[in-house]
């Protein structure tokens, strides 16, 4: 369910009474709020990180088809029963199906896995799981120490999409130190002062002072009241066809300040949002407070990948590192860029429960990835959402798509995309999941741009995660 249409709910006559300008002072000295107060590295470049050649397991992805897919489940009868698939480890059985979505896979197949530490045993050829009407293979899969293990079938010289498995999680450890938020990369750095005066924008309970970018970078400032505890800015073009939400923390004296990068060129309008998703989730999705004013920026616009990197209101991985320590073991003790890709997507498949009450009902949900995180659970934006951040938390670049799906869950959808180095990867990690039901099963028919994939996911906006 696609709940990012708010904006169309802006009153724009009461945008147009917010420029009106009265008159106050900048305030003299304030305290950055700490997440944002990391300055640039020397080095603006954050290489996505490097992974070990030992179990290299590229050649799995090179050869891969579009039409062969794996399970992994913890349960033998794949009924969603069982542990959770995040908690399985070295010496646990963890049962295997191949299986397509166009013909029978025959109990013959062939299976591989990348590493001398795990071992896949084929099951019987007169024991066969049928799915969508079709046989499948089966096989089961034990690893005898931690690690990211990529698993990869044959059947009739077609080659599965590759499943990444992930034993031991507890036990993994990074390999490269965690990466801190770097400003080039996160959009969000410290003020750079002095500021010279300027007439402020007010409403209720927040007061901002309006800047103009320097050299592509926007001076946010700002004193919030009553209880606040965030601001999101949001920059858009006039049209709204273009827009990009940040949030900043307020500070224990009620002030906020950032330099923000702006991700487009031209004439922009900015908006300041106190308490942005409490907003949203008491409003019925819509903002009744904010303020606004125009900017012009002739800073060159961000590349697409560039801006598949900053962090974002519903994307922000600077206000919970624990993004970037969990992604840093999950892409270290990967076989290969794409299996990362796919272990931190599988991660969240297996962390986040799916909020069928929500969905059920037609409640919007109106969560960061922060909130996601620690709750446990969320809807398909959620899981695109946290699994953007924590991608974004250690270089690379990530984006979320918006658009339907067709089929048993048909209507409006949410998953991502993310860079591999070469070419974007698609990734849905809330279908990864075992019918949205359940944590105990992970898939591989919706990595890549599957076969399945295509006769089901109809993307119509990329990049919507703001």
């Amino acid at each position: 369910m696609n709940m990012r249409m708010f904006w169309f709910w802006f009153p724009f006559r009461v945008v147009a009474a917010l420029l009106v300008l009265t008159g106050a002072a900048v305030p003299g000295i304030f305290t950055l709020p700490a997440y944002a107060a990391t300055a640039p590295s020397p080095s603006t470049t954050q290489p996505i990180p490097s992974v070990p050649s030992a179990a290299d397991d590229t050649t799995f992805w090179l050869r891969a088809g579009n039409d062969l897919y794996l399970v992994a489940s913890t349960n033998a009868g794949l009924l969603g029963q069982g542990t959770p698939i995040l908690s399985a480890v070295p010496g646990q059985t963890l049962f295997l199906w191949a299986f397509s979505s166009t013909r029978d896979v025959e109990p013959n197949a062939d299976w591989f896995v990348n590493s001398p530490d795990a071992v896949v045993h084929p099951g019987s050829r007169d024991i066969r799981w049928t799915v969508q009407s079709r046989k499948a293979a089966w096989a089961t899969f034990t690893a005898s120490k931690p690690g990211i293990y990529t698993v990869q079938a044959r059947s009739r010289d077609t080659y599965s999409v590759p499943l990444v498995l992930i034993i031991g999680l507890q036990d993994l450890k990074p390999k490269s130190p965690v990466p801190p938020p770097d400003a080039e990369h996160s959009g969000i750095r410290p003020l750079k002062g002095p500021l010279p005066p300027a007439i402020p924008r007010k409403t209720e309970n927040l007061t901002c002072w309006p800047y103009q970018p320097v050299d592509g970078w926007l001076p946010v400032i700002g004193r919030a009241s009553d209880g606040v505890k965030s601001v999101t800015v949001t920059i858009s073009t006039p049209d709204w066809s273009k827009s990009w939400n940040y949030t900043l923390p307020i500070s224990a004296n009620g002030v906020f300040g950032a330099d923000l990068r702006v991700p487009f060129q031209g004439d922009l309008v900015v908006y300041l949002a106190p308490d942005f998703f409490r907003q949203l989730q008491t409003n019925d999705g819509r903002l009744q407070q904010y303020v606004g004013y125009a900017v012009h920026s002739d800073a060159e616009a961000l590349p697409e990948t560039g801006l598949a990197r900053l962090a974002s209101a519903w994307v922000d991985y600077n206000q919970n590192p624990v993004f970037a320590a969990t992604a840093t073991v999950l892409m270290d003790n990967a076989p290969s860029i794409r299996s990362g890709i796919a272990a931190v997507a599988n991660f969240v498949s297996g962390k986040l429960r799916y909020d069928w009450d929500s969905f059920s009902t037609g409640r919007s949900v109106w969560k960061s990835a922060d909130d996601a995180w620690k709750s446990g659970s969320g809807v398909c934006q959620q899981f695109a959402d946290l699994t953007v951040a924590m991608l974004r938390s250690v270089g690379i670049a990530a984006e979320t798509v918006s658009g339907e799906t067709v089929g048993p869950f048909a209507g409006p959808h949410q998953w991502l995309r993310a860079w591999d180095g070469s070419s974007w990867v698609i990734v849905d990690p809330t279908w990864n999941q075992f019918g949205n039901r359940s944590t105990t099963a992970v898939y591989s028919e919706y990595l890549t741009e599957t076969q399945a994939y295509k006769e089901t996911h109809i993307p119509k906006i990329f990049g919507a995660a703001q």
